[in-house]
């Protein structure tokens, strides 16, 4: 008997050749796709990642220590300390590449203090203030202080332009005195008052916060009890590990450098967040530390506008809102300027065109350009009003 053949239906059974085919032009279309991509990458030198700039020793220790081993500083007087960026966005830091902050021969910004040091440390005021003059101090961090921006375009210079034609218009005189240290907390400028600000005899008195404020102190003696280091804070560690070039083969394509920054910006943004969020939690010690200290500064006697600056961080949809209109109802006794609509508006959408350089978060020329103006419009309505009080009293 004759064995039955079957042909196979060719509907339900494909030839294998055909099907190789479209494997084989399927897998060489994605090796060209990659291909490609890494050459336009390379192309444009994508993805890039931030270099930090470079400076010199920038702080003065101020003994003694204090029971925790914590111990003050200021920035180091009679010094131009000049910042170096890898890169020059906006052509603001010139051929050069660099800022230069000069500070004055007790380590703050700007010219020199009417106020003199003693042989034993203690300052005293040098001279009595003119007649007819206003002064208002100015007391905060790194963003007081105008890190990333030359000596004129800080907040504090531009107030001074703003209010100073005006005051000299009805025969007074302005000045200001800017007292910003980088790393400084609530504590810090509390006892910067205390040493420092209130020797100026000040009609107006300016804090800035940030969020930086419930940190620790930036600098303790060691575990040894002799020498006295800079304390990182844990969201440095994370974004410097987060935001530097990876390392390893994997990582010499530029399409997997990509991804990982991607996912890295991502956990960067989840761990700024999640940080804050604990250090102004009720439960820990760095909120209550930073009201005890603001409620010493609505002690003092000139008339005090806290200006509450946010960090420059997700402005169009800031998580930390909260936060701030926490320390303004805090701030009972006290004028109140909130200064992340201002700069949320100015950003339109895009917080990095705030930022000096794509390595350093502090606020550009623009940002305390924006902010300037709405400090100086505090201050004009707090001058106002205490002109008026003055002239309605017995």
């Amino acid at each position: 008997m004759n064995a039955e053949t079957t042909t196979p239906d060719p509907e339900m059974s494909p030839p294998a050749r055909p099907r190789k085919h479209r494997l084989a032009v399927t897998a060489g279309g994605l090796f060209v796709a990659v291909l490609l991509g890494e050459c336009l990458l390379w192309l444009v030198d994508q993805p890039r990642f931030p270099e930090p700039h470079t400076f010199p020793a920038q702080f003065k220790l101020i003994p003694p220590p204090d029971d925790g081993g914590w111990i003050r500083h200021v920035n180091k007087p009679s010094e131009t300390i000049r910042f170096r960026y890898a890169r020059n966005p906006r052509g603001y830091f010139g051929a050069d590449r660099t800022v230069e902050h000069v500070t004055n021969r007790l380590g703050f910004r700007g010219g020199e203090f009417p106020l003199a040091e003693q042989a034993d440390g203690r300052i005293q005021p040098a001279g009595e203030k003119p007649a007819g003059t206003i002064r208002i101090v100015f007391l905060g961090d790194s963003i007081t202080f105008g890190e990333g921006v030359h000596d004129n375009d800080t907040f504090v210079e531009r107030v001074a332009d703003k209010l100073g034609p005006e005051l000299a218009a009805s025969g007074r005189r302005l000045e200001v005195y800017n007292l910003g240290v980088g790393g400084h907390n609530a504590s810090d400028a509390v006892w910067t008052w205390q040493r420092y600000a209130v020797h100026l005899d000040p009609d107006l008195v300016v804090y800035t916060f940030t969020l930086n404020d419930a940190e620790e102190r930036l600098f303790r003696i060691d575990t040894n009890g002799e020498e006295p280091g800079r304390v990182p804070r844990s969201i440095e560690r994370q974004r410097d590990r987060l935001t530097r070039s990876p390392d390893g083969w994997p990582f010499r394509s530029r399409l997997v450098r990509g991804a990982w920054s991607l996912w890295a910006a991502n956990r960067l943004d989840s761990a700024t967040a999640a940080y804050y969020r604990a250090t102004f939690s009720e439960t820990t010690g760095g909120w209550k530390s930073c009201a005890a200290s603001i409620d010493a500064l609505q002690q003092i006697e000139p008339p005090l506008l806290v200006a509450v600056f946010p960090l420059l961080f997700d402005l169009a949809n800031h998580p930390f809102r909260a936060i701030h209109e926490r320390v303004a109802a805090h701030c009972g006794r006290a004028t109140v300027a909130d200064l992340w609509e201002p700069l949320a508006r100015r950003a339109a959408g895009e917080t990095r065109r705030l930022w000096v350089d794509p390595a350093d978060q502090h606020p550009n020329e623009i940002a305390h350009a924006t902010v300037a103006r709405q400090i100086a419009e505090a201050i004009r309505s707090m001058l106002a009003a205490s002109a008026d009080a003055a002239s309605s009293g017995p």
